[in-house]
């Protein structure tokens, strides 16, 4: 990339925040009404967040965040990427389409992860449900259990321990005292089959909720069938009239089978087609159908919250343990894991007059630890069996994490906010073969943070930071295998001897509404030391990952803007909205072998509209595209790319009565 271009790149972030800034504030209208609803003088809060509560948290923080409610979602919530893969700032991507493992994106975290599994902390009610190494299994998630979704992009997650470039999602429960009683039902294209049962109530003190659901996929392609069954159940309990207690059950079965990659011209040929309906050599060796890769995961998820309140001060104490039983098969190896993870976390909120008219201070401790072991077996090419074992380690991850944050209110219309989280990082391996690769490693990091926000009025807030965020690997990526498609006798394992990814990030944006549109928008810069970069071979198997020490930039624009054109369309009582997401991404090697080539794997401009019908009948219409106008590069050397496209959807529901 030459200076030319990236002084063009930057000059085209300023001038969208030059043209875009003035419109806002030009169409701030004087009488509009703020949906943001304040929390002032609740003296006692739930276990629970409430919808006004999940605002005014996303609202005090200097800095790019999404709140999801997923009531507002019509259409199909079978999987994470239906209910985040239309915001700002969150690149969802299919894998190929069902229950599996869509690729999980933010400001480029994980997206060299294979399985996608690194780069965001994702949550359960504030608590993790990552393990402790940071990796994740993403397709346990059902939206449809949750009543809202948070999203902290990048280090504004750092209220929830993230220590990640992405961020923190949390996913917040329904619960018995918001979410009725429902049955619903979908079906889809290739047998998609979707169910799901939710039972719900309070009496008293005591509130409950269970959803149960089961949803079913043939698939588009070859070998792609997908199937997941979760279980849910959350039941509070109001001690006293400041402490609430909410406990958690989960249960989730997740299989699909991995129709894997073709070449290009194949899947341009018959995208339906897998290795093995060819007669190719490749053909022959690859076969899916022989192998048989597919992934077989089980989760086990018990945790616990309660809130202590007065009028100005919150303490929070969590606790959880998960049970994870995981068998991934590629068409080369077995992955057998057995881990189980458990942690606890206490936070304290108070708000008081001390520096400024008003402190609002956060102190927060989280632990947690990974006790895993996994399996490495050479996948029989004949039939998908386990051949022999070529590797066995015990796996042992912990996370310290404390963290302070301060805002201050300046004045009416300043807040400045000073935070810091410090972070001990353990990833212990024992071999259980040979004993040739121990390896005990620790990180330690300070990852500060400072912000500062303006709010002119009610309408209108711009907001800027600069934080840094340290990432240690997982131990997908400290532990490597290569077993050869022509003779997986020879399998071996090796351990990659790898530093902290860390990251500096500059942020500025705006967000406001007035009687028409609503925006949200982020700029954002990030230099990245020792960036996590996986190199693959043999189609996409056989790799191992390093830290890249010349340098990465990833810097790029979140915008969304939403608009309701007319509640009541030629008297008809039909609403007309729309919804336009662009997302920047100009990530970059800075130095090094690959330098000013794009990082692979994201397309650098992705544009997604949509506009929705409403009547007061119940029936929902809304046409809507994904349009991505440029290639894509699919390998950091810059040769292989993903052809620009647009994709054209229609989703229709109808509700028949409350």
């Amino acid at each position: 990339m030459s200076y030319t271009n990236k002084l063009f790149k930057l000059n085209y972030i300023a001038a969208c925040v030059m043209l875009l800034s003035p419109l806002a504030m030009a169409n701030v209208a004087e009488d509009t009404v703020d949906e943001h609803i304040e929390i002032t003088g609740k003296k006692y809060r739930l276990a629970f967040p409430t919808l006004p509560e999940a605002k005014a948290e996303l609202r005090s923080v200097a800095g790019g965040t999404n709140l999801i409610e997923l009531n507002k979602l019509p259409a199909r919530q079978a999987t994470l990427q239906d209910a985040l893969g239309f915001e700002a700032g969150v690149m969802m991507q299919s894998f190929f389409g069902g229950n599996d493992q869509p690729r999980l994106n933010v400001r480029g975290s994980g997206v060299q992860s294979n399985p996608v599994n690194r780069g965001v902390q994702l949550l359960y009610d504030g608590l993790p449900i990552n393990a402790s190494d940071g990796s994740f299994v993403i397709g346990f998630l059902d939206p449809k259990s949750a009543e809202m979704i948070s999203v902290y992009r990048g280090a504004n997650g750092l209220r929830y321990g993230a220590t990640t470039l992405g961020g923190a999602i949390n996913l917040m429960s329904r619960n018995g005292t918001s979410s009725p009683s429902m049955v619903r039902f979908e079906y889809g294209s290739d047998n998609r089959l979707g169910a799901n049962l939710q039972l719900g109530g309070h009496d008293g003190k005591l509130d409950y909720f269970t959803s149960i659901s089961a949803d079913e996929y043939d698939g588009y392609r070859h070998h792609s069938m997908s199937e997941r069954k979760s279980f849910a159940s959350n039941v509070g309990y109001q001690l006293t009239r400041n402490i609430y207690n909410r406990t958690y059950f989960n249960l989730s079965d997740n299989f699909f089978e991995i129709p894997f990659v073709v070449p290009k011209a194949t899947a341009l040929e018959d995208p339906k087609l897998v290795i093995g309906d060819g007669n190719s050599p490749i053909d022959s060796l690859l076969n899916v159908y022989n192998r048989k890769p597919h992934r077989d995961s089980k989760q086990v998820r018990v945790a616990n919250k309660t809130r202590i309140s007065n009028d100005s001060t919150l303490h929070e104490f969590g606790v959880f343990f998960q049970n994870i039983d995981d068998t991934f098969t590629d068409p080369l190896s077995h992955y057998v894991t057995d881990g189980q993870d458990y942690g606890l976390e206490y936070a304290y909120t108070t708000s008081l007059e001390a520096l400024s008219a008003q402190d609002n201070i956060l102190v927060s401790v989280s632990l947690n630890q990974s006790d895993m072991t996994r399996d490495n077996y050479a996948n029989n090419p004949q039939n998908g069996e386990r051949m022999q074992q070529f590797g066995s380690a015990d796996l042992t991850a912990s996370n310290t994490i404390l963290a302070m944050q301060w805002q201050a209110e300046m004045t009416d219309n300043w807040k400045l906010t000073l935070a810091g989280q410090w972070v001990n990082s353990v990833r212990d391996i024992t071999d259980n073969l040979t004993a040739v690769l121990n390896q005990d490693k620790s990180y330690t990091n300070f990852n500060p943070k400072l912000g500062l926000s303006y709010q002119p009025s009610e309408q209108l807030r711009f907001f800027a930071n600069i934080s840094k965020t340290a990432e240690a690997p997982t131990f997908w990526e400290l532990i490597s295998t290569s077993v050869s498609p022509k003779a997986p006798q020879m399998a071996s394992i090796k351990v990659n001897d790898l530093k902290v990814q860390s990251s500096t990030t500059i942020e500025f944006g705006t967000t406001g509404t007035t009687e028409y549109i609503d925006w949200d928008l982020s700029l954002y810069r990030t230099d990245i030391d020792d960036e996590l970069i996986s190199i693959v071979s043999d189609f996409a198997v056989n790799g191992s990952t390093d830290n890249y020490e010349a340098g990465t930039i990833h810097q790029g624009i979140e915008l969304e803007l939403t608009s309701t054109f007319t509640k009541n369309w030629l008297g008809s009582g039909t609403q007309i909205a729309s919804k336009l997401v662009y997302n920047y991404s100009d990530f970059y090697f800075d130095g090094g072998k690959y330098k000013n080539n794009q990082i692979a794997g994201i397309p650098e401009h992705l544009v997604q509209m949509e506009i929705s019908f409403t009547t007061d009948n119940g029936l929902y219409i809304a046409p809507n595209i994904r349009w991505q106008p440029e290639d894509a590069p699919v390998d950091h050397a810059n040769t292989q790319f993903q052809d620009d496209h647009l994709l054209v959807g229609l989703k229709i529901s109808y509700q028949i009565n409350d």
